[in-house]
């Protein structure tokens, strides 16, 4: 919202404002806002319904291009859709859409159909080509390049036409890569994924089609072991969890492998340490699965595989017995082996687990056909047993298990009441369903099943979603009304500043800098990447200049301190706001690195801090007033203090502020202070304090 705003103001995107790339989204509002007006807020409102949209696309194409069958493609897509945890397309979802997109992209191209023999040549060409297009990116590290390549690339195919015969293995392999890399960088993992995905279905697939299938034994042991391994990862957490385990730290094991690879160790504070851990794995793995769901795909395999037993291993089939039967246990072992991976902590890998969904939907979608669509003796009594189960298990979680977090005493409590009427709807939803799905009719017995399913897994994800809202944003306080976490006070300073500071520079703690950034697209004296992990040599500067500014006693020494505290923090301010003081220059702007160069190191041991010679100081000190001016054109250092701001000064290590906006007021003897005081008082309410710095005196 903060580069959309500053578009739409000015009509520059900053490339810089996020420091690495420019959302996706802040182009679309900033253009909205520009030539339409519209409230940026909403835009965050109704984005998310566009979102849902795009992925439902994504879904259907996946599905589309791994089934040719309408009933097994429509199924598919229901769990996908009724399975999504990911509600909102930012540059790292659409990357990782279009990789599932991109996955069933190559099974239209090359391994849906088990009665198509697939040349080794083309399997290989396809792999090459892609694993170029990712080193090429990478060794460039070049966004505009490799778009040019990219368009390059597809000029020569288009020229070579449609007749010759490597045309589509190399637009799949090499345009495809080339895309997602440019919608984000988390590419490098899933492009890696997917391909890996894709080339142990064929060796499945062609182990399968063998006679007799002697590999069906290995798959048989892979099937059960894997989801033990997961089972037993999460129990040691959990147990870990609860203090019947001692903690271990696998961030020193994994330092070895992000040296090795990166040259950069995991240290506790920096931004790779955020996406580390298996307990963090265990979290974002279980909210965006969800037990009903994991439960029932275990059921059915244990069921399809009782049901194996009764025939001997490795008898002949056709085809499409081969083709399904591989897809299933296809989906479960890759699918159990990546939740494996996940689960063992590494660095963002918990980022993959809309991979590791969709391979177990096609799980779940091959289990129910195989078990409740295709021809069996037995198949009523086994529509009835899968409806009647898949109910009581989604009404006791519903009832029991979820609402267990309506009691008021625990943090996730508050989230659910937004969420216990879609519960409670939905469980007699599926109970009234139970009957329509045991009437004779073929078609009509599937759609139930297929929606008590479908349902049933969206509602076990609403109730995991309130559920980890308490682990993502905290306790909700009391007696809101609304999820939110900014107030009237806060749009009412940030519209005040919007329209009256044409040039100012925000400083304040993260969580109010970020939300007032938002509202503004006015640029911060310092950068951040999270709310709670701010850099501590950039933290205690800040901090004393907001202490300076809330005390009550000697105007000039505090206004004197807070100079000398934000002098630092001005000489090293970000690139984003040098690029907006020097708007007029957009090409330097955008050809300014992101962050400037570091000395080079020395082995020679670090000297005593020499005295900062006077004309050291006096450039400092026309560096800075170059910046801050007194007139109505200079940039202007102003502040905003409010309850949030204060509480952060004093705020200890590992602590963190709470999300949602402090309910209590400022005291009105601070506001007179500031109003007093060498601070110049530009606004005030009752909760925010908007005060100038002047630095330049």
């Amino acid at each position: 919202m903060k580069t959309a705003q500053e578009y739409a103001d000015s009509g520059v995107i900053n490339p810089y404002a996020s420091q690495s790339y420019v959302d996706l989204r802040s182009a679309l509002a900033g253009v909205l806002s520009g030539t339409l007006g519209l409230d940026l807020l909403y835009f965050g409102w109704t984005y998310r319904f566009v979102s849902i949209l795009c992925f439902l696309l994504a879904f259907y194409a996946f599905a589309e291009g791994l089934y040719a069958e309408p009933i097994r493609r429509w199924i598919t897509f229901l769990f996908a859709a009724a399975g999504n945890g990911v509600g909102l397309l930012t540059n790292g979802s659409l990357a990782l859409a279009g990789s599932v997109v991109f996955l069933g992209v190559l099974f239209a191209n090359a391994g849906r159909d088990a009665k198509e023999e697939i040349p080794a040549g083309s399997v290989a060409l396809l792999t090459l080509s892609a694993a170029t297009s990712l080193l090429t990116a990478f060794m460039l590290n070049n966004n505009a390049l490799v778009l040019v390549l990219l368009m390059v690339g597809l000029l020569l195919l288009r020229i070579l036409g449609k007749g010759h015969p490597r045309e589509s293995i190399l637009f799949v392999g090499c345009g495809w890569p080339a895309m997602l890399l440019l919608a984000h960088r988390g590419s490098y993992l899933f492009i890696p994924t997917v391909l890996a995905a894709w080339l142990s279905y064929l060796l499945i697939l062609r182990e399968m089609s063998r006679r007799p299938a002697k590999s069906l034994r290995i798959l048989r042991a892979l099937s059960v072991v894997l989801p033990l391994i997961v089972c037993g990862i999460v129990a040691t957490i959990v147990a870990m969890r609860l203090g019947y385990l001692p903690s271990a730290n696998a961030n020193v094991v994994f330092s070895h492998i992000t040296g090795l690879v990166l040259g950069k160790t995991i240290e506790s504070g920096e931004e790779l340490f955020l996406g580390t851990g298996p307990q963090v794995a265990v979290i974002e793995l279980g909210r965006a699965i969800g037990p009903l769901f994991a439960v029932c795909i275990a059921m059915a395999m244990a069921w399809w595989w009782i049901d194996r037993a009764i025939s001997p291993l490795g008898t002949a089939a056709t085809p499409v017995q081969t083709e399904r039967m591989s897809k299933l246990l296809w989906s479960w072992t890759i699918g159990c082996s990546l939740a494996v991976a996940v689960l063992s902590g590494f660095p963002f890998l918990y980022r993959t687990t809309m991979i590791v969904l969709v391979l177990l939907t096609v799980t779940a979608t091959e289990a129910f056909c195989q078990l409740l669509v295709d021809p069996s003796p037995a198949s009523f009594r086994r529509r009835a047993t899968a409806a009647i189960t898949v109910t009581l298990l989604a009404a006791g979680l519903a009832l029991a298990v979820y609402a267990f977090t309506w009691r008021p005493d625990l943090p996730a409590a508050r989230y659910q009441d937004f969420l216990r009427p879609a519960e409670i709807a939905g469980a007699v939803l599926l109970v009234a369903l139970v009957p329509v799905a045991l009437i004779r009719s073929r078609w009509i017995h599937v759609g139930a099943l297929a929606t008590i399913m479908g349902l049933g897994i969206g509602l076990d994800r609403a109730g995991v979603a309130g559920m980890s809202k308490s682990y993502s944003y905290g306790p909700l306080p009391g007696g809101a009304t609304a999820i939110t976490h900014y107030n009237a006070s806060d749009l009412d300073a940030a519209r005040w500043l919007h329209g009256n500071l044409r040039k100012g520079i925000l400083l304040s703690d993260p969580y109010t800098l970020g939300m007032i950034q938002a509202l503004t697209g006015a640029p911060a004296a310092y950068t951040f990447s999270n709310l709670d992990t701010v850099n501590e040599a950039t933290a205690k500067p800040v901090r004393a200049v907001l202490s300076a500014i809330v005390e009550r006693d000697d105007g000039a020494r505090r206004l004197a301190d807070a100079c000398a505290s934000i002098r630092p923090v001005l000489q090293e301010i970000n690139q984003e706001t040098s690029f907006q003081m020097y708007r007029a220059d957009a090409l330097s702007g955008i050809l300014r690195p992101v962050r400037p160069p570091k000395t080079p190191e020395t082995d020679e041991p670090e000297a005593a801090p020499p005295k900062t010679p006077k004309a050291t100081e006096e450039t400092d000190r026309e560096l800075i007033q170059s910046v801050l001016g007194s007139g109505q054109d200079t940039w202007q250092l102003v502040a905003v203090i409010n309850p949030r701001a204060i509480g952060w000064i004093d705020l200890g290590a590992g602590q963190r502020l709470s999300y949602f906006p402090p309910t209590e007021p400022l005291d009105p003897g601070l506001i007179k202070s500031l109003r007093a005081g060498p601070f110049q008082a530009l606004f005030a309410n009752k909760q925010t304090a908007i005060v100038r710095i002047p630095c330049e005196r």
